[in-house]
């Protein structure tokens, strides 16, 4: 403990009971937070249905991590490196950002539209409790949390062949889509979409990886979730092809790439038509620009209908739905593109999205190529649709593994005295 009562994480021997129950509290309340979507939560509270208090709608999960952050914060003294408070002031800003156009659209009579900024931007703030606790922990808990992914994908692939969601799912679908544990199939498609990635970055034995990375592809596939799926197969390809040949001399490890490279373009054939033959392509029978997909591109016709000041201040979101349900026949604006340009105008979107991408490149700094692949994949893919423009789990899942696999400081690696992980394996003679 230091002189003001506060115990430091960096040059302890052991860690405090108190300090471990923060730690391993705080990760079962991301891990609740992202596992506990929101078609649950309408069971019991009015969480995204009309009505309700503010702490309804709210995660639940919020209020228990915003506690701990308090007691951590007031009981540890907290030493971060260059790394570390670079992240933290930048998911400060992120939020202060995201904050602030809170209070505009409270001001312009337009909060009750934008309740997702609150509930899935704004609440992000709590995650900078993780940088409290060693790197060797927040990887730990990462590799938790990832295989809680890995089990999502599991699950959805149970789910193709039996035709029987685990999760609520009320919408009716002309093809049977897995939800696995998520909310939705496109969101089973885009955790496997970003995990792939960070299980190439694990620290998991090649054959666990391997494994791992399969289950995720197919996961992506039985999803139906069709740019999900190309832009993870396209990853898993990449990740093969760079794979093949670590740690041999430059000249054996570029034939190794090219004759992996060539294996996957003869066998990709093959692998498509035996997914065809057991149905899992059945999203990709209309192609690829189908009417769903050009919905997505036929919506941003909307901005023919509103004047300049709208376009760059913003405007009601329910005004603009009407317009697209009469003059576009869409029963949705399926793009969070479109939907954060409505409501915070250009001006605000493109700060937001600009604080967004900032702290995503902030946390992604000095990460390996992987991790780096699997963000830039995550965001194509949730980009596409109105998944961010929603109460979504999809962003304390990205931000959290890429806290989490960040390379540690290389001083830390080194620390005998670190504090012993509560979440790594106990050894025989422990």
């Amino acid at each position: 403990m230091s002189g003001t009562g506060r115990q430091a994480w960096t040059g302890d021997e052991t860690a405090t009971p108190l300090y471990s129950a923060l730690f391993l509290t705080a990760a079962a309340l991301i891990l609740m937070r992202i596992g506990l979507n929101g078609r649950v939560l309408d069971l019991v509270i009015n969480y995204t249905a009309e009505g309700g208090t503010i702490v309804e709608k709210i995660h639940p999960a919020f209020w228990g991590l915003l506690a701990v952050a308090a007691v951590t914060f007031a009981t540890v003294r907290v030493a971060l490196d260059a790394w570390e408070l670079r992240a933290v002031r930048a998911l400060l800003g992120f939020c202060a950002v995201a904050s602030a156009l809170l209070v505009v659209a409270g001001l312009s009579g337009r909060s009750a539209s934008v309740g997702y900024l609150l509930d899935s931007y704004v609440t992000l703030i709590v995650l900078a409790v993780l940088f409290a606790f060693p790197a060797a922990w927040r990887r730990g808990f990462g590799h938790l949390l990832l295989g809680y992914v890995v089990l999502s994908a599991l699950v959805g692939i149970a789910e193709f062949l039996l035709r029987v969601r685990l999760m609520p799912f009320s919408e009716s679908e002309a093809v049977f889509r897995p939800t696995a544990l998520t909310s939705h199939p496109l969101e089973l498609g885009l955790w496997c979409t970003a995990g792939l990635g960070f299980v190439a970055a694990s620290d998991w034995r090649p054959l666990g990886r391997a494994a791992a990375s399969a289950i995720l592809v197919a996961g992506c596939v039985a999803s139906g979730a069709r740019l999900a799926t190309m832009v993870t197969g396209a990853c898993a390809a990449g990740l093969l092809v760079h794979g093949a040949g670590a740690g041999l001399p430059p000249e054996q490890r570029r034939q190794r790439r090219l004759l992996a490279g060539l294996g996957v373009v003869l066998l990709a054939p093959v692998l498509l038509a035996v997914l065809a033959a057991a149905g899992a392509l059945g999203r990709f029978g209309g192609g690829i620009a189908d009417e769903n997909a050009m919905a997505r591109v036929d919506v941003y016709g909307v901005f023919r209908f509103l004047s300049w000041g709208e376009i760059l201040l913003g405007t009601d979101i329910n005004a603009v739905l009407k317009i697209v349900n009469e003059r576009f026949g869409l029963p949705f604006i399926e793009s969070s593109f479109v939907v954060f340009a409505v409501q915070f105008g250009l001006i605000g979107a493109a700060l937001f999205l600009g604080m967004l991408a900032r702290l995503m490149r902030v946390l992604v700094a000095g990460s390996p190529g992987s991790v780096v692949m699997a963000v830039v994949a995550f965001f194509a893919v949730a980009l596409s649709n109105n998944g961010l423009s929603t109460k979504t789990t999809a962003m304390f899942l990205i931000v959290t593994l890429a806290i989490a696999f960040h390379p540690p400081h290389p001083l830390a690696s080194r620390n005998p005295l670190a504090p012993k992980n509560p979440l790594a394996p106990r050894s025989g003679a422990a």
